[in-house]
């Protein structure tokens, strides 16, 4: 009996090697399934870049300015565009890759909680100061590709932690993003500001207390999280402040934002940050960092279409 168990052993032995010896010569034999995708590399010229698509994305009058803003914005983090058996077009920024337009007709809930490229630059930031009241559901910045944001400035709440440095502004020490300027940016904003505060010492309220800055969380009533939790964004005094989600829905409509200094507006958007004042569903306490945005502004596009349609040659992409 003792000889059968050994001989079955061996047998089961000799079974399991010859085995795993044809798994690993098929795993040998067996070529990568290439990319159906087509890849378009960025040389520093996005004229260039663009010609070199099909001539099917020719016609987008947005997508020039939009790549523009990005390589303004955060510079070598585009690299290259890829086109897809399915002719969508994907943005390789920050080592991912992003669908720019997903050919889906969206509401205003709906772009805010399924954005894709385009969308985020579906409504242009007015630089005008000062600003008052505006279109409804006028919210551009807030359409954010969550994604994107933790390509460029880390992934998780520790990951954002890790690229956080403590930045002076204006009497106290805060939490920001190094990453892609960010913490120089508000360090220049703050700088600014000293200068400001020393000529118009009035205005210094707005900076004596912050809201703060580095929080890992998500937007109020929504499952986006805030650009406060990639150390983005700054919140200033929250008692000089006017939130869309403390008044009544009918104040939205008839909200002026000109009792707001232009001169602060103006000092955090000259380095690259949004006014969630410039929003319908306002927030005049917070400011982010969005150099994009502000660069796409500035390079005047093309006005921007009221109803995105899909593209003819291809279905619809379900919702991220």
């Amino acid at each position: 009996m003792h000889h059968v168990a050994a001989f079955l052993r061996r047998g089961l032995a000799f079974f399991l090697i010859s085995l795993l010896a044809l798994l690993v010569e098929n795993l040998s034999s067996t070529e990568p399934v290439p990319s159906t995708n087509q890849r378009f590399e960025f040389h520093d010229d996005i004229q260039a870049l663009v010609a070199s698509l099909p001539d099917s994305f020719h016609q987008d009058q947005k997508l020039i300015p939009i790549l523009t803003a990005f390589a303004a914005a955060y510079p070598k983090a585009l690299q290259a565009l890829e086109t897809r058996a399915d002719q969508r077009l994907l943005v390789c920024l920050a080592g991912q890759k992003f669908i720019y337009n997903d050919g889906i007709t969206k509401t205003f809930d709906e772009r805010l909680e399924h954005p894709d490229i385009q969308d985020m630059f579906y409504q242009t930031y007015p630089l005008a100061n000062p600003t008052d009241r505006l279109p409804k559901d006028f919210d551009p910045g807030r359409y954010r590709v969550e994604a994107l944001f933790m390509a460029l400035y880390g992934d998780s709440e520790s990951a954002v932690a890790r690229n956080c440095v403590a930045v002076e502004f204006c009497g106290h020490s805060v939490k920001f993003n190094a990453r892609y300027n960010a913490a120089n940016a508000l360090r220049a904003v703050s700088g600014d500001l000293t200068q400001l505060l020393a000529q118009k010492p009035e205005l210094r309220s707005y900076v004596d207390k912050l809201g703060g800055t580095f929080n890992w969380r998500k937007v109020a009533g929504t499952e986006q999280l805030s650009n406060h939790s990639f150390a983005t964004a700054i919140d200033l005094n929250v008692q000089k402040a006017a939130y869309w989600r403390w008044v009544s829905p009918s104040q939205l409509e008839t909200f002026s934002r000109t009792n707001w200094p232009s001169e602060i507006i103006e000092t955090f958007e000259r380095h690259g940050f949004i006014w969630g004042g410039k929003w319908w569903h306002f927030d005049t306490m917070h400011f982010e960092y969005r150099p994009e945005i502000i660069a796409y502004s500035k390079g005047k596009p093309a006005p921007t279409p009221e109803v995105k349609t899909a593209l003819p040659s291809s279905p619809p992409v379900t919702p991220r």
